[in-house]
């Protein structure tokens, strides 16, 4: 990744950012994803059009976007490392072995990456999925009949049971 994209990113998330705080959310939307499509390791960017999404309460958009996310921002960091092993590759050969020992490499030969950022979009996509899964059927409301009779208008009184009514109750013996 180019310095320059890198800046275009952050100048176009900045602009997006603004227009957001307008509130103009369509537009602040589009410039984000323009924002992290320069710069696919740009977290902040995929993180605001979640939010937006999560906003416009759009969770299958949202979905889509969380999966888009994840593919892109791991491919650029995997490419990221790849970079840095093709410019330091003494400093990488010299300490391939330790961290294979330690368990710091993925079978590729690659670092193992603890990145938080792609767990906690993997526990929003679990959570989401479950949501849409589980949500329930909204139901359309159902026009009644409407009965005019004057029967149906009055409801009927309520017998009292006049034994229960009429009884004293029996004092307590001490």
């Amino acid at each position: 990744m180019s310095r320059r994209k890198q800046i275009r990113s952050k100048e176009q998330f900045a602009a997006a950012l603004e227009l957001e705080r307008a509130g103009d959310n369509a537009a602040a939307l589009k410039l984000y994803q323009k924002s992290a499509m320069t710069d696919p390791a740009n977290s902040h960017a995929w993180n605001r059009q979640m939010v937006l999404l999560r906003k416009a309460k759009s969770k299958e958009a949202e979905v889509k976007l969380i999966k888009l996310a994840i593919a892109e921002y791991q491919k650029s960091h995997k490419i990221k490392q790849q970079d840095w092993l093709k410019e330091n590759r003494a400093k990488a050969d010299s300490t391939r072995e330790l961290a294979r020992v330690l368990g710091l490499l993925e079978p590729t030969g690659l670092p193992k990456s603890d990145d938080t950022i792609i767990e906690k979009w993997q526990t929003r996509l679990y959570l989401l999925e479950y949501r849409i899964k589980n949500a329930r059927k909204k139901k359309t409301p159902s026009k009644k009949p409407v009965n005019k009779s004057p029967k149906s208008a009055t409801p009927a009184p309520k017998k009292l049971n006049q034994n229960t009514a009429t009884k004293p109750k029996p004092a307590k013996k001490q």
